[in-house]
């Protein structure tokens, strides 16, 4: 979305946190180890319960970790302009529990789509607005893996109808998809 993102402390690991707030600031989960290798010392906070598996050394190196996604999306976003600071054009879905837009800058244009929903949903349509995307012929590619998505075609009004990127959304994932000539 459009904004200045951040990052919470601990959310790049996916640190659980807890109420109250002060257990939301525990020290930061490096290492398995005393105090998690935060300190030598004593920490000022008991550690989180999931200190033990949720770590910056056991991620570092996994590529399906969340601390590798976080790095991922990062850098993505810096990379292209589209997501960086393109316009935000609504797009709608025909499920509910799916959330989805698509952020253009000129031509290029990354779709957005997340189904928020705790169950696999399928073939999802999504539309937009008249004069919301570029016209033409495109193929959509994955810019997390790089697989392809369905190809699709905007109207030479601009309007994008009845298109299904992918025939099953995963529950509680998101996709971004570069639109390709």
């Amino acid at each position: 979305m459009p904004g200045v993102p951040f990052v919470y402390y601990g959310e790049e690991i996916g640190m659980i946190g807890a109420k109250p707030d002060e257990r939301l600031r525990t020290p930061m989960q490096w290492a398995r180890g005393h105090a998690d290798g935060f300190t030598n010392a004593t920490p000022w906070e008991p550690l989180q319960e999931d200190s033990l598996s949720t770590t910056v050394e056991s991620q570092e190196k996994d590529s399906s970790s969340v601390l590798t996604l976080n790095r991922r999306l990062i850098h993505l976003r810096a990379a292209m302009p589209a997501l960086a600071d393109g316009k935000l054009v609504p797009l709608r879905a025909s499920v509910d529990g799916v959330a989805a837009y698509a952020r253009r800058a000129g031509n290029r244009v990354v779709i957005v789509v997340a189904n928020l929903t705790s169950a696999a949903v399928n073939d999802v349509t999504l539309r937009s607005d008249v004069g919301a995307l570029p016209a033409g012929r495109f193929t959509a590619r994955s810019l997390l893996d790089g697989s392809r998505a369905a190809p699709l075609r905007v109207g030479v009004d601009g309007q994008l109808s009845g298109y299904v990127p992918l025939a099953i959304l995963g529950p509680l994932q998101g996709y971004l998809l570069e639109l390709v000539r």
